[in-house]
């Protein structure tokens, strides 16, 4: 796993409806409505922010972890250079050479495909860039959008972990999780048709 690629700069990369970049230089008011949303955050460790000043925090926050090689948070943005949503890369384990991914979207934009092009176009450069053989995302049972998005992009279902992690925001809570090697992502032989 190529952990320094990862954390020497911010990445930017193309997919199928959108591009994924760096934040760092955005006005962090602009992550407000994405991160001030209640509903999304229903489904997230943290709460919502309850100010736009929260905003500055939570991206130096986010600076701070790159800069420490603990995870990265991109903007995920449309071809119409509108920020849509946030996908993170965290729990970055070069030994494993394992990665989690967890994602979110502005409310506007939930139910039109960006998440499962943005996590597309980000297991695939993990894949082939970075040479991870692991991402793995953790999800509330009740968190149908998120698992949609997953089991779309060909994540599989691994379990569910029973009241095995503490969410300041949420208590003691049950996580289903999923993950990805790049063996799932090769077509499935098959063999010749047999009738009866």
């Amino acid at each position: 796993m190529k952990t320094s690629l990862l954390f020497s700069s911010y990445p930017f990369i193309t997919g199928e409806k959108v591009t994924l970049s760096g934040i760092t230089q955005l006005d962090p008011l602009v992550l407000w409505p994405i991160l001030s949303d209640e509903d999304s955050h229903r489904f997230t460790p943290e709460a919502a922010l309850r100010s736009p000043e929260e905003c500055t925090l939570r991206a130096r926050q986010y600076e701070a972890n790159f800069r420490r090689g603990r995870g990265l948070v991109l903007g995920i943005f449309s071809n119409e250079h509108k920020l849509v949503g946030l996908l993170g890369i965290t729990r970055v384990d070069p030994q494993v050479s394992c990665v989690t991914l967890d994602f979110i979207l502005h409310p506007r934009y939930t139910g039109q495909g960006f998440a499962s092009a943005a996590v597309r176009a980000c297991t695939g450069y993990l894949f082939q860039r970075v040479d991870v053989r692991r991402i793995q995302c953790l999800v509330l049972p009740h968190n149908r959008r998120a698992i949609l998005v997953l089991e779309r992009c060909r994540f599989v279902k691994e379990g569910t972990i029973r009241e095995g992690f503490y969410w300041p925001d949420k208590g003691i809570v049950d996580c289903v999780l999923y993950s990805l090697l790049p063996t799932d992502l090769r077509p499935k032989k098959t063999g010749p048709a047999y009738y009866l």
